[in-house]
C-alpha cells in the first residue's frame, strides 16, 4: 500500500497509479481486472474481505473480488465485492469511484463488473486478467462480453507494481523480519526452559508437537501487528 501517492481528479488513491498506467501502457493493456485477495487488497489500500479471509467457499459458488482499473482512468475505476463486505464499506469506504458490494458468487461479481465496464463507455481490445485467479465460470462471463478482445496475464504487471515499495511498505516489512525473528527466539527460550521441567508437567500431546504448535502461534500474533489494517489487513 503506497500512502503517499497523489490524489487523481479528486480521488485518495491508496498507490502510485502514474506508475501502474506506465506498465500498463507497456504490456499494451487497456484494463487491468483483478480478482486475487492480495492484488485487490493492494490495490484498495489494506481492505480485505473479512469474512472470506481463509476460506472462499460459498454455497455451490465461491467469493471473487473483482476490482476494474483503466489505464488513465482511474475516476472509471469500480470494486465489486461480496454482499458480506457492506458493512466493511459503511465503516471504511473504498477509494473507487464505483464500489457495489452487493454480489453472491463469482459469476454475478463478474457480470457486474462487465456492466459496469459498459456503462462507463469502455471498450478494451486487450484486457489483463489473473489467469491464475480467474475462475472458469467467470472467464465464460467476460469473454461472452468482449469476444473480440484479447487476454493477456496481468501477473507481471501487478508484480511489477508491488515490487516498488513506499517508505511506509519498507518499514513494515522491516517491523515484520524483525517481529518474525523476535518470535522464533522466544520459543527457543521457551523450549530451553521447559527442558528442565519435570516430564510428568509436559503437555499430553507429545513435546514435538507442542513446540510446533508454539512456534507456529507465537509468529502469527506477532506478525499481524505490522499488518497495515491490523487483523482484517
Amino acid at each position: 500500500m503506497n500512502i503517499n501517492a497523489k490524489p487523481a481528479s479528486g480521488l485518495a488513491i491508496p498507490f502510485d497509479h502514474d506508475r501502474l498506467d506506465r506498465l500498463m501502457d507497456e504490456a499494451g493493456i487497456d484494463v487491468v481486472i483483478a480478482t486475487s485477495k492480495h492484488n485487490a487488497q493492494y490495490l484498495l489500500g489494506g481492505h480485505r474481505a473479512n469474512f472470506f479471509d481463509y476460506m472462499d467457499a460459498t454455497g455451490v459458488t465461491r467469493y471473487l473480488p473483482v476490482l476494474v482499473y483503466p489505464k488513465g482512468k482511474p475516476e472509471k475505476a469500480a470494486y465489486i465485492g461480496h454482499r458480506l463486505e457492506k458493512f466493511q464499506r459503511e465503516v471504511k469506504p473504498m477509494w473507487t469511484p464505483e464500489t457495489q458490494t452487493s454480489s453472491a458468487g463469482s459469476v454475478d461479481a463478474m457480470q457486474k463488473a462487465v456492466d459496469h465496464i459498459r456503462k462507463s463507455g469502455l471498450t478494451p481490445k486487450r484486457i489483463g486478467v489473473e489467469f491464475g485467479f480467474l475462475p472458469y465460470d467467470s472467464s465464460l462471463v467476460l469473454r461472452k462480453a468482449f469476444p473480440d478482445a484479447e487476454w493477456v496475464d496481468a501477473l507481471f504487471v501487478l508484480e511489477r507494481q508491488r515490487a516498488k515499495k513506499s517508505p511506509e511498505e519498507l518499514k513494515l516489512l522491516k517491523y515484520a523480519s524483525e517481529a518474525v525473528i523476535d518470535s522464533m527466539m522466544a520459543v527457543i527460550a521457551a523450549h530451553q526452559r521447559y527442558q528442565h521441567e519435570p516430564r510428568a508437567f509436559r503437555p499430553a500431546l507429545g513435546e514435538g508437537r507442542y513446540h510446533v504448535d508454539r512456534l507456529r502461534r507465537q509468529p502469527s500474533r506477532l506478525h499481524r501487528r505490522c499488518l497495515p489494517h491490523g487483523d482484517s489487513g
